[in-house]
């Protein structure tokens, strides 16, 4: 297909990438995506194509351009196609080693931020299964009391994260360590934090091909029958290493917020508050340590 486009007018060629994903995607979509695209690459304003439809495509615009869709007609996402996601107002680098940061974790972020807006010098904050380090990395940087460590079991991760660490210039102990092998840590803990796998593999059916086929299903899915698996690991951990009053912050799959309710309560916490994200759902859990 390339071979077959080296010479292309901008308005022709958004003419000719619409059509090619319009079984793919909504239209909104594509649109966002051409936008994304000639941003990254080309630095393009959202009214350039608007103002200068005859504009003749270089050569190596048509060819970054035609790359990037035949990945999207692959369904592969287009943050991994640039290497880039945004998270609470900055940018951090991607591959297929780490999830794609979402904006319903924005909001688990936030809540953090919100509860620990105070005077006091410093918290100790712990981060279970960092993946891009999305989470520390926002938290340590519109926190500067925060100490934080953040731990992944995959190398590859916690390499994308000290590489995005590195960039936005975060000060972050990172700790390549299985979460679930974890049963005392070295100090008492303030604040723990996670976004830890928790999609059923019986919820493959339902799940999208960018989603399914190409993020890792190490950082996706929990044991086989097992929906509480790495919450149970974590809230165990939480319990022996918590300070009285500090807080455990979770992201949560909304099928299973009453038996995690109900779990947590057989522990030594107290207040235990689920909040719904952006689009109505149960996803956020907080739980403070008695």
């Amino acid at each position: 297909m390339i071979v077959l486009i080296l010479h292309m007018l901008l308005n022709e060629f958004k003419i000719f990438f619409t059509s090619s994903l319009i079984d793919h995607y909504p239209k909104s979509e594509i649109i966002a995506f051409y936008r994304r695209l000639t941003d990254y690459y080309f630095h393009w304003p959202p009214t350039f194509s608007v103002l200068n439809p005859q504009y003749q495509l270089r050569k190596d615009e048509l060819l970054m351009l035609s790359q990037a869709l035949d990945e999207l007609k692959k369904f592969r996402p287009i943050q991994y196609i640039i290497n880039e996601s945004n998270f609470f107002g900055r940018t951090f680098y991607v591959n297929e080693q780490v999830l794609i940061p979402r904006p319903e974790t924005e909001e688990l972020v936030k809540w953090v931020l919100i509860d620990y807006n105070d005077s006091k010098d410093y918290y100790n904050v712990l981060e279970l299964g960092t993946g891009s380090g999305c989470i520390a990395i926002s938290l340590a940087k519109e926190q500067s009391k925060f100490c934080i460590e953040a731990l992944d079991v995959s190398e590859s991760a916690l390499h994308i994260a000290k590489k995005n660490a590195l960039h936005h210039q975060a000060e972050i102990d990172f700790i390549q360590q299985d979460m679930t092998s974890v049963e005392v840590w070295s100090k008492a803990i303030d604040i723990i934090v996670s976004n830890p796998p928790y999609v059923e593999p019986n919820e493959k059916k339902e799940m999208l091909p960018n989603v399914l086929e190409y993020e890792p299903h190490l950082a996706l899915f929990t044991p086989k029958l097992e929906p509480l698996y790495f919450y149970k690991k974590i809230i165990s951990l939480a319990q022996t290493c918590l300070n009285p009053d500090g807080c455990l912050y979770l992201e949560i799959n909304p099928k299973f917020k009453e038996d995690l309710v109900t779990y947590i309560k057989r522990g030594t916490f107290k207040d235990i508050e689920v909040r719904n994200d952006i689009f109505g759902k149960n996803r956020m859990l907080k739980a403070v340590k008695s």
